[in-house]
Formats: C-alpha cells, sequence, structure tokens
C-alpha cells in the first residue's frame, strides 16, 4: 500500500524534540500483558526527555493540559502530566476523555466472542439484532469493525446536537442515540467512511450475544484482568477519581456537568481514563494475549483508510494503521468536546505510547505521541 500525508500545523517542542521529523510513510480468554508495566527499571534520563516534551507542549497557549504514559519492551512505564485541569495543575490520576480509544475496547470484545465461537466476523446484523431503521441487516460484523457499512454517523445529526443542548444532564442510551440516524452513505463494502454508528450497533450486539451489559463485559474481560482502575463510563458509574475539567469551544468546563455531551459518546468514545491505564490496556491488546494469534492477524488487516486522520494508512477491526518517523504503527486516535487523544503501539519496538489532552481542540496528539515514541526509540 501506498500512502501519503499531506501538510499539517506543527508546535514547536524546542530542543528536546527538534530533530524529530514527523511524517508519515508512503473458549473465553483473559487480557494479559507480555510484560507487567513499571516492573522494569526506569531509565532516568529518557523520563527526562519524556517530561521535557511534555512541558514544552505545555509552554504553549494554544494548549491546555496533557496526561501521557509510555511502555517500553522491557515493561518500564513512564507516565508524566504537564499544563492545566481548569485553573489548576493536571494530576496523574485525573481521569479525561479518551474519546475513540473507546472503539478498541468495544472492538476486543467483539473479537474475544468470535475467538470463543460465539459469532463470526461474517455474521450479518440481523443474526444478533432485530431490524433499525438506517441500518441495512446485510452489514457483517466484519464491515462495521473496520468502516466499510456505509453506515450515516448519527453524530452529524443537528437534532442530536440540539437534543444534547436542550437537556445537559440527560444520560442517552444507544437505542435513543440510534434515532437519529440518518440514510445509508453507500452500500456495505463499496468503501471505508469512518462512523461511530458501527460500535453503537458493536456494543448491543456484544449485549445479545452474552446477556451482559457492555461495561460489565469491558470490567469482566478487559479491565479487572489488567487491573485497570482508572477507567470508567460516565452515566452509568461514578467516577473511580478526579474527572479533569476541559478547555471547550466554549471555556473551560466540568464534562459531568454536560452529561448529555459525555453520554452520546456511548460504546463509540464515551470512556474516560487515565493515561497510565490506556497504556497499559494498549500495551496488552497489541502485545499481550488480550485476543488469539488469529484474531490478531484479523484485527490488523487493513483496508484503506478513510482519509480524515493524519498520519493514518487504514482502517483494521476496531483499530487504525499509522506510519509516523518512516516506521509502521497500530493504535486510535480520539476527538470529542472534552478531549483529544492518541495511542500508538509500534509491533517492531513494542513501545506503546499515549497521550489524553483535556482539550476539544488544536491539541497536536498527532504530534506529541510520535514526538514520545521517537524519544523512546532513539534513546534507550
Amino acid at each position: 500500500m501506498i500512502c501519503t500525508l499531506g501538510r499539517r500545523r506543527v508546535f514547536c517542542l524546542g530542543a528536546v524534540l527538534a530533530y524529530v521529523a514527523v511524517a508519515a510513510a508512503c473458549g473465553g480468554r483473559q487480557a494479559a500483558a507480555p510484560t507487567a508495566p513499571g516492573a522494569a527499571p526506569a531509565n532516568p534520563t529518557l523520563d527526562q526527555a519524556f517530561q521535557a516534551a511534555l512541558n514544552d507542549w505545555a509552554a504553549s497557549p494554544a494548549h491546555h493540559g496533557v496526561s501521557a504514559s509510555v511502555i517500553l519492551p522491557t515493561g518500564a512505564q513512564w507516565t508524566g502530566v504537564a499544563g492545566l485541569a481548569g485553573s489548576g495543575p493536571l494530576q496523574p490520576d485525573d481521569l479525561i476523555a479518551i474519546a475513540s480509544i473507546t472503539k478498541t475496547m468495544t472492538a476486543a470484545v467483539i473479537l474475544q466472542l468470535a475467538d470463543e465461537g460465539r459469532l463470526t466476523l461474517d455474521d450479518a446484523v440481523s443474526r444478533w439484532l432485530s431490524p433499525r431503521a438506517n441500518v441495512d441487516p446485510a452489514i457483517t460484523v466484519r464491515q462495521l469493525l473496520n468502516h466499510t457499512n456505509g453506515l450515516d454517523n448519527y453524530t452529524t445529526s443537528a437534532a442530536l446536537g440540539q437534543a444534547i443542548a436542550a437537556d445537559p444532564d440527560h444520560v442517552f442510551t444507544p437505542a435513543e442515540l440510534l434515532g437519529f440516524l440518518g440514510p445509508p452513505h453507500f452500500p456495505p463494502g463499496e468503501r471505508t467512511e469512518y462512523t461511530n454508528t458501527a460500535f453503537l450497533l458493536l456494543g448491543q450486539i456484544a449485549e445479545q450475544v452474552t446477556g451482559q451489559s457492555i461495561d460489565s463485559l469491558w470490567r469482566s474481560r478487559l479491565w479487572g484482568p489488567l487491573g485497570l482502575r482508572g477507567i470508567f463510563l460516565p452515566g452509568l458509574e461514578a467516577p473511580p477519581g478526579p474527572v479533569a475539567p476541559a478547555r471547550t469551544t466554549s471555556g473551560v468546563v466540568a464534562p459531568l456537568a454536560r452529561l448529555s455531551t459525555l453520554t452520546a459518546g456511548s460504546t463509540a468514545f464515551g470512556l474516560m481514563a487515565t493515561a497510565r491505564d490506556i497504556a497499559v490496556w494498549g500495551h496488552a491488546l497489541f502485545a499481550g494475549t488480550v485476543i488469539s494469534p488469529v484474531m490478531q492477524q484479523e484485527m490488523r488487516a487493513l483496508v484503506p483508510a478513510a482519509g480524515n486522520i493524519p498520519g493514518e494508512t487504514g482502517a483494521g477491526l476496531g483499530i487504525r494503521g499509522y506510519a509516523y518517523l518512516g516506521r509502521m504503527q497500530i493504535g486510535h486516535s480520539g476527538g470529542s468536546s472534552f478531549g483529544s487523544s492518541l495511542l500508538l503501539h509500534d509491533p517492531d519496538a513494542g513501545v506503546t505510547v499515549v497521550v489524553l489532552m483535556n482539550q476539544s481542540q488544536g491539541a497536536d496528539h498527532f504530534v506529541l505521541a510520535p514526538a514520545l515514541l521517537n524519544l523512546a526509540l532513539t534513546r534507550r
């Protein structure tokens, strides 16, 4: 596959990152990480370089706060923060919207169920769900996962925006959100087009197959086995720690005071977490035993990129391919009203990088995460 990346806005990271070229090149199963993060000795010099990069990012008036975490092949994990959470400093335990990184967890549950033979990737939606307006029943699970389904994106609905504004405290259900879905854009399998709608349906399929709620599936299959405690789904449970105020287009706000906005993300982009937990998650998904080797191959098989994300090389099953630093990575990005995020795993190096920013726009997450990866690759 030949890929190109257009021009992008890049913030200055000073001397720490002056040399970085952030450019793109043309049975049930329990989750487990290959090496327990944090188990290996830290590298003080590298840790200082990571923190300097965050401090440089936070020095820009365009930026608010960032929490980042890096896991090395040895299992050593570094976590750092810089910038603000409202009027005070951001803390490592602050919870930030991970946005569409949520999709990797919804997808992982589906891939585990496929591993167990409880569904197949080529099952039609109609096998598991009753008819839904504007949803072609012939769409397959695979097409939901890799964005080749043709579904409208419910989040583009003006009516949804009006409903969110009308009642900031409303907690949306997936069924309500599907009510804002418009007509399909193209027949299933014709091309790639990013849509949040598919991951609402995947969450419903997981619940139909198992008879359990998606949040209980995440907790029992993923979060519990990995020891993830800094993560939750707003609207269904209380936060396990402080929720960072976020800079939005209307100023700095408390996300939990805008539940209608938060819960519109649901199983597509609704989770909040710490950077440490998301790094542990990403490392376990890509380098551990969350899913079988067969499902790893299925997950990493890329269809052409939708073209809406810098550095993206294609869409896998609930993940994306990237090409930063002249290398290939897998992971997922996220952008929502309360956060911007990027999870990257470099398979050849065995390094996982996560950045979570508590701001909706101008976060430069597609610059900072590759820069941290570059430090991990060059200063080990």
